[in-house]
């Protein structure tokens, strides 16, 4: 009798703690979640090529803005020097563990470039970009680890315009649409089940595609065409490129 009970309680211990093992390996087993990931993030923008200058000023008599002499309509930069931006990606994972996932993009980034003027008001440009985007995202160690890594791509459509300003915006570029490519490397801090934090790196070329030189395009008061391609008769002596690094802080939400 003693022997049946010590064989029953094994088989009760041994059941329960077999039960336990398969709750906590459920538990943290994200395969067993929804596919469909949410993030969202903001970060700062440094600008890179043509889109970083330092050298602006104010024609007062006029209140036209220049950079490095020039007008923003053929500027050989922008004039920005900062900038920042916020993100939010949707996910859908293609293999378990999360390995590699899916990205659809909308974002929005500004670069800024800000001078002190000749009253109380400052001068500068900003160049913004709204984008919509579709890549992937590759987790080479899955996403169940406490910290995985991230490596993503993205091919963007950007939206692009901007304004130089005194007191208010003076010259406005007219939003036209550019094709680019961000890409970049993230790193995941998982704080419960369903959250992660993360942080990262990623390198944007916002106009690396269908830029265009605007020599048949009529400004109308100061609203003026986004030159971004040289030619013989727009004034541009090389290509206008808009391109940035950035750094972020953000979350990413697992759904059950």
């Amino acid at each position: 009798m003693q022997k049946l009970k010590f064989i029953i309680i094994f088989i009760i211990a041994a059941c329960t703690f077999n039960a336990f093992a398969q709750t906590k390996k459920t538990k943290d087993n994200r395969d067993n979640y929804s596919k469909i990931e949410l993030s969202f993030s903001i970060g700062y923008s440094r600008p890179l090529l043509e889109a970083y200058g330092n050298s602006v000023t104010i024609n007062a008599a006029e209140d036209r803005i220049l950079i490095d002499g020039k007008a923003l309509i053929e500027s050989d930069n922008f004039g920005t020097n900062t900038g920042y931006g916020v993100q939010t990606y949707m996910k859908y994972s293609l293999m378990k563990q999360g390995r590699v996932k899916a990205l659809f993009n909308l974002g929005y980034n500004i670069l800024l470039g800000i001078y002190p003027g000749p009253s109380d008001f400052d001068i500068g440009v900003r160049i913004q970009t709204f984008s919509v985007g579709i890549g992937s995202e590759i987790n080479p160690l899955g996403h169940n680890s406490v910290v995985y890594p991230a490596v993503f791509g993205l091919m963007r459509m950007n939206f692009m315009g901007g304004e130089d300003f005194h007191r208010a915006g003076l010259d406005f570029f007219e939003v036209t649409p550019r094709y680019g490519y961000t890409a970049g490397f993230k790193v995941y801090f998982r704080v419960k089940n369903t959250i992660d934090l993360f942080t990262g790196y990623s390198y944007s070329y916002d106009n690396a595609w269908s830029k265009q030189n605007g020599d048949n395009k009529v400004t109308a008061d100061r609203t003026i065409v986004f030159r971004d391609e040289k030619s013989a008769s727009n004034g541009l002596t090389a290509d206008r490129r808009v391109a940035y690094w950035g750094l972020y802080l953000g979350m990413n939400f697992f759904f059950k």
